[in-house]
């Protein structure tokens, strides 16, 4: 039987043919496709796939810390270049991790046989595909020359950072080490501190920052902002492909001190040469024993600190690697007894009882009071007066000029120990100084005191009983008296200026902390007095420049062999006496009398051109 035909053959070869037409469409698409990617995108799929091969990650740049200058522009303290290193993971072409770390070995830059450098990288490379990990700081110049020489920066093998690391040209650290303090890295309580306020600023967790004196005090003026560094390395080869400031670091200010170099070494020196003639001239209980003390000279206008010398001191570049001797020292060196030492003032507490028994009328200069060598006001209590050239009846200026005793007993039991304590207290003693440095408190004696008793307030009267202040307290006070009742704010730092345009960014305004009240009529018989004092002073006799003076010799609780009191040296000054612009404090331990003292205040004196100006 013949087939039958099929139908439909001229419509199926038509089917054919449009799918072969529409095949080759799509070929011819992904043809014209490729030739546009492989012609014309050529480097934009080239990037992309670089991007997706490559591992991100960024190194910091720290700021250069701002320099500490004194005033007359001596750098105390200033960053040096140093360099931080960083071994590139993994190793890029050209270089070998092993060879790499056998290198580091080689120059001692790395620990010998690696075994922290691999326990270190081990931990690192799990955390991260590629990166940089830190491997040393402070690597000097040379150190960073050797490493060049070798060719591993340029292989990219490690990374050198640059950063400042803080010196003190021309032995500025043995200078002022406790008032210009020292930098250190972050601890992990300042890391919390203040809601991580560190963290906000953009302060790397390894920076390191100002942990004592003006560098803790005015960190955030002297660190300045870090930046960063981005770079792009390859994964698996590690090649460095990109490495751009993604944030440039802008350097912190220069501070600018109140504090004169050349002053500040004048006072260092007479204060350590003042306590060897003590330890090597005097008898036993009249400086033999000295062995510690404290200066401080301010400009009674201003309140700027021109010298804060604590004796014995230490050498900032030496700290670190001396510290366990230094903590372990018996004349206790890291102290700092301008703000932290606390002294009964002795005698030299004396003005501030005159002053608040002249402003209140309970006197007037001529007034006097008999001494004949004992006070006898109370029958079980009867203490001396050494009658040092006077006795009978004895006014306020003879009183002070001579420090007799019986006067001060007898003004200071009229007036009664609040009073003359609240006035002590506006001229400065047991006051805050307004300086930028923590300090201690000091304390008067009160009414309220657990131990007051009466006769307490007889020795409260001579700047002894439960009164203790420090030097710097003692330098506000004297202040206070040379301007006539009004003490000012201390300022160990005048300025800050950005070192890039030389800008003032931050400037000291003198202020006034408090006023004790009677203005000329109770301060200048009170100058009087302690200008005729100062005259009888032998280490100040043919100075170039008149000053007032008073000084204390309070006795300490230790007893001599043969009975009687050791005592410190205490001496408050200011000069010129007629016009004042300087105000000084001395406080030498076992020194033996104020008098003692008066070899530091000379050597202020006669160094007038550091400080003294039309």
């Amino acid at each position: 039987m013949a087939k039958r035909p099929r139908h439909g053959g001229v419509g199926g070869r038509a089917r054919i043919a449009l799918l072969a037409v529409l095949c080759g469409a799509v070929f011819a698409a992904f043809a014209a496709r490729l030739v546009w990617m492989q012609f014309f995108a050529a480097d934009t799929y080239a990037q992309k796939a670089a991007e997706a091969s490559t591992a991100a990650y960024t190194l910091p740049l720290p700021a250069a810390r701002g320099a500490i200058l004194s005033r007359d522009g001596t750098v105390l303290a200033r960053d040096e270049t140093v360099y931080d290193l960083y071994l590139a993971y993994p190793a890029p072409p050209g270089s070998s991790l092993a060879q790499t770390i056998t290198e580091l070995e080689r120059r001692g830059l790395v620990p010998q046989g690696g075994e922290d450098v691999e326990t270190q990288l081990a931990a690192f490379a799990l955390s991260v595909s590629a990166g940089a990990m830190p491997l040393a700081r402070g690597l000097s110049d040379a150190d960073a020359a050797a490493l060049y020489a070798a060719g591993l920066p340029q292989q990219g093998a490690v990374w050198l950072i640059p950063r400042g690391q803080r010196t003190w040209p021309e032995g500025a650290g043995a200078l002022a080490p406790h008032t210009l303090g020292l930098t250190g890295p972050i601890t992990a309580e300042q890391w919390q501190a203040d809601g991580g306020a560190l963290r906000a600023a953009g302060v790397p967790m390894d920076a390191d920052i100002g942990q004592s004196g003006l560098e803790a005090a005015w960190d955030t003026l002297l660190r300045g902002v870090p930046g960063t560094l981005a770079v792009r390395a390859g994964i698996g080869s590690g090649e460095v492909r990109s490495a751009a400031v993604r944030t440039a670091p802008s350097p912190g200010a220069d501070l600018h001190l109140y504090l004169d170099a050349g002053l500040q070494r004048v006072v260092q020196q007479a204060l350590q040469s003042e306590l060897e003639r003590l330890r090597t001239t005097k008898a036993a209980g009249a400086g033999r024993e000295a062995c510690a003390g404290a200066a401080a000279v301010v400009d009674v206008h201003t309140g700027g600190v021109l010298a804060a010398v604590s004796w014995p001191g230490y050498d900032l570049a030496a700290y670190r690697a001396g510290y366990a001797a230094l903590a372990a020292a018996d004349d206790a060196p890291l102290l700092d007894r301008v703000l932290w030492g606390q002294y009964a003032p002795g005698s030299a507490f004396k003005p501030a009882v005159a002053a608040c028994a002249l402003a209140a009328g309970l006197i007037t200069p001529q007034d006097t009071v008999y001494c004949g060598g004992r006070y006898t006001y109370y029958a079980g209590y009867r203490p001396r007066c050494l009658q040092i050239s006077h006795g009978g009846a004895v006014d306020l200026r003879t009183a002070l000029q001579y420090s007799c005793n019986i006067y001060f007993y007898d003004v200071g039991r009229r007036l009664g120990v609040d009073a003359f304590s609240a006035t002590a207290q506006r001229l400065g003693l047991a006051a805050d100084t307004g300086a930028e440095l923590p300090g201690a408190a000091g304390r008067l004696t009160w009414s309220g005191d657990e131990n007051f008793q009466n006769g307490l307030e007889l020795q409260a009267a001579i700047g002894q009983a439960n009164t203790a202040v420090t030097p710097l307290q003692l330098a506000a006070y004297a202040a206070a008296l040379a301007n006539g009742g009004a003490r000012p704010v201390l300022h160990f730092a005048q300025s800050a200026t950005d070192p890039r345009t030389g800008a003032v960014v931050w400037q000291a305004q003198p202020a006034v902390a408090d006023t004790a009240p009677g203005g000329e009529a109770v301060f200048g018989p009170i100058r009087e007095g302690m200008v005729r004092m100062a005259g009888t002073l032998a280490a100040l006799r043919g100075a170039g420049v008149t000053c007032a003076a008073k000084t204390g010799s309070p006795q300490l609780p230790a007893t001599l062999p043969g009975g009687g009191h050791y005592t410190n040296s205490v001496l408050i000054a200011y000069a010129p006496a007629e016009a004042p612009q300087i105000a000084v404090a001395v406080v030498l331990e076992y020194g033996g009398g104020g008098a003692n003292a008066g070899g530091v205040l000379r050597a202020v004196l006669d160094a007038a051109p550091l400080w003294l100006h039309e």
